[in-house]
C-alpha cells in the first residue's frame, strides 16, 4: 500500500490530505503518523506540493527500489572488491551498515555497494570489515591480517578538458 503525501504536509507546515492508495483521502496527522512510524509496514510516497510527481519513494526497506538498484550498479559498474571486475549486473547490493541498524543502515545509494556473491559472503567472516565512505562511495576493506585496500568508483565518462 502506498500514502501519498505532500512535502509540505509531511513537515507539518501544511495539513494537506494525504492519499491512502486505493482507499481515499487520509487525515493529514495520520499520514505523518504512519510516514515516521518506525514499525510502519506502508510505504511512503512524497510528492512535490507543486506538481504532485513523486520526489522519494521511502528508504525503509530492505530491498532498493529499481531506480536504486539502477544508480548503484551504474555508479559502481563491477564488484567493487579491491581487484574483482566481475560486472555490476552480476552484483549482490549489499548494505555497507546493516539494514536495520537505526536510522544507519538505510537502503539508500549512500549505504549500497556492488559486491559480487563471494565478496558479499566474505564480509561477514571473521575478521573481515567493509567501510563505504557515503560522501566518495570509497569501499576501503581490512582483512584479518591486518592489511587495508581500498576501491573507488570509477566515473562513468571522462570529463572533457575546458
Amino acid at each position: 500500500m502506498f500514502v501519498h503525501v505532500d512535502l509540505h504536509t509531511l513537515t507539518g507546515l501544511t495539513d494537506h490530505p494525504a492519499d491512502l492508495a486505493g482507499h481515499g483521502p487520509l487525515p493529514a496527522h495520520i499520514a505523518r503518523e504512519i510516514a515516521f512510524d518506525p514499525r510502519s509496514t506502508w510505504r511512503r510516497i512524497i510528492t512535490d506540493p507543486h506538481t504532485g510527481a513523486p520526489i522519494d519513494a521511502g528508504r525503509h526497506r530492505y530491498r532498493p527500489p529499481r531506480v536504486t538498484d539502477d544508480h548503484v550498479r551504474v555508479r559502481d559498474r563491477e564488484c567493487r572488491f579491491p581487484g574483482c571486475h566481475r560486472p555490476s549486473h552480476f552484483t549482490d547490493l549489499d548494505h555497507a551498515t546493516d539494514w536495520g541498524n537505526g536510522h544507519t543502515g538505510r537502503t539508500d545509494p549512500d549505504n549500497l555497494v556492488g559486491l559480487c556473491r563471494r565478496h558479499h559472503r566474505l564480509k561477514d567472516a571473521p575478521g573481515w570489515s567493509y567501510h563505504l565512505d557515503r560522501a566518495t562511495h570509497r569501499l576501503t576493506v581490512h582483512t584479518p591480517s591486518g592489511r587495508t585496500h581500498t576501491t573507488d568508483p570509477e566515473p562513468v565518462l571522462d570529463q572533457p578538458p575546458f
